[in-house]
């Protein structure tokens, strides 16, 4: 005799309640795919704006202002929909090197504003080629390189480092800021949901969950590394 508990199905105020979050899910993409597409336009019309010569110091220093809560807001709404979705992983080789040096060139604009100098560690020679989906694990990298961004708000010495290492099995890339690092009795909580150190209302506090579930998703691991000053990032993927 099979002794297992039948599932409990939903009642009728339950499957109500399930059909109203589903109808908010599909009217909350729609809404973020529309607020996204308009960020975009005013993002790159600011951005052409502040290089244009005739444009005087202190309304570029307003259009810079206004470029960076564009910034914020676009990457708070990616942020919130990758959480919220599930997404069928299209693994494949993908080149690493390829990847930091597309992200990079995107974050090239906010973190020249910002006075960031970035240090890059092994992207040159050959390919650097892992097994893995190649538009999230964008969307990972990205992440990781603006939380390095945003940790390094206020500090002195501003210097992001990406570096790569490999071996037989793995390829492991290193993000790493000079920001203040993440105090110990933080480092358990840095991933998860909603979870921030910075004070900054608009950190919506997903990039790092998000980042560690899509390379999960892949068959690897982002971990926050030891040691200091500043924060390390290390993902490792299964070389392909």
């Amino acid at each position: 005799m099979n002794d297992t508990p039948l599932p409990t199905l939903a009642g009728p105020g339950e499957l109500a309640r399930m059909n109203r979050l589903a109808t908010i899910a599909r009217l909350l993409a729609g809404l973020a795919h529309e607020l996204n597409n308009s960020l975009q336009i005013i993002g790159g019309t600011v951005e052409l704006l502040a290089d244009r010569s005739d444009v005087p110091p202190d309304v570029v220093s307003k259009l810079q202002r206004i470029g960076g809560q564009s910034d914020k807001a676009t990457l708070a709404i990616r942020q919130v929909m990758a959480y919220g979705r599930e997404v069928a992983s299209d693994t494949s080789t993908v080149d690493l090197s390829a990847v930091v040096r597309q992200v990079l060139a995107l974050r090239h604009y906010p973190l020249s504003r910002a006075g960031v100098k970035v240090v890059l560690d092994g992207l040159e020679g050959p390919p650097v080629r892992v097994r893995a989906d190649e538009r999230a694990l964008t969307q990972a990298v990205l992440n990781l390189i603006i939380n390095g961004e945003e940790s390094l708000t206020g500090q002195p010495a501003r210097e992001l480092r990406v570096g790569v290492e490999r071996d037989a099995a793995l390829v492991r890339l290193r993000v790493t800021d000079s920001g203040p690092g993440v105090p110990a009795e933080l480092r358990d909580r840095i991933f998860e949901p909603f979870f921030t150190t910075r004070s900054n209302e608009r950190v919506v506090g997903l990039g790092l969950t998000v980042s560690r579930e899509i390379i999960e998703r892949t068959g690897g691991r982002l971990t926050l590394a030891d040691g200091s000053p500043g924060a390390t990032f290390v993902i490792e993927l299964p070389v392909s």
